[in-house]
């Protein structure tokens, strides 16, 4: 498989796995720090992780994918990410609780939300009209406006 379709395949099971993150979440119904403990796994690891693993192993075709310059900054930018997604095994299994998980979830949603202005301004300041930059900010309000809610009942049933 050629770097740019692993690319490709990457965004596809990020966004896949956010959403069998909700549906996981959904199942618990009526006890919302149960629904955050199993949704922040399933956000952070796919979007952090895999985003990670896109920066640090397929930079080269990323970097094409959004049309911007490869640089060291890329792999700092996937160091930083694998470092969300590691503490977020910490705070899984280490059974950090509730304001651990909120944490690490919060921290992702603001870095996406960062992530997605930083598209934004690419693609109608830069003229650089890449799907993923027309896309990601769409689908990081989306996010944000579903978990919101779910930080915000666990926090409060605490």
């Amino acid at each position: 498989m050629k770097q740019k379709q692993i690319c490709h395949a990457l965004e596809v099971s990020r966004w896949v796995c956010v959403i069998i993150g909700f549906q996981i979440a959904f199942f618990f119904t009526g006890y919302p720090q149960k629904q955050l403990h199993h949704l922040m796994p399933w956000v952070v690891l796919s979007l952090m992780g895999l985003s990670a693993v896109e920066s640090l192993f397929f930079s080269e075709a990323a970097s094409q994918i959004t049309g911007y310059v490869r640089s060291a900054y890329q792999r700092q930018s996937g160091l930083a990410m694998l470092t969300v997604a590691l503490t977020a095994l910490l705070v899984r299994f280490g059974r950090w609780g509730v304001y651990a998980e909120a944490t690490v979830l919060s921290t992702t949603l603001i870095f996406f939300a960062l992530s997605a202005c930083n598209h934004a301004w690419s693609a109608f300041k830069e003229g650089n009209h890449g799907l993923q930059n027309l896309m990601r900010p769409v689908l990081t309000a989306l996010l944000v406006g579903f978990t919101v809610p779910f930080i915000v009942r666990a926090l409060q049933m605490h």
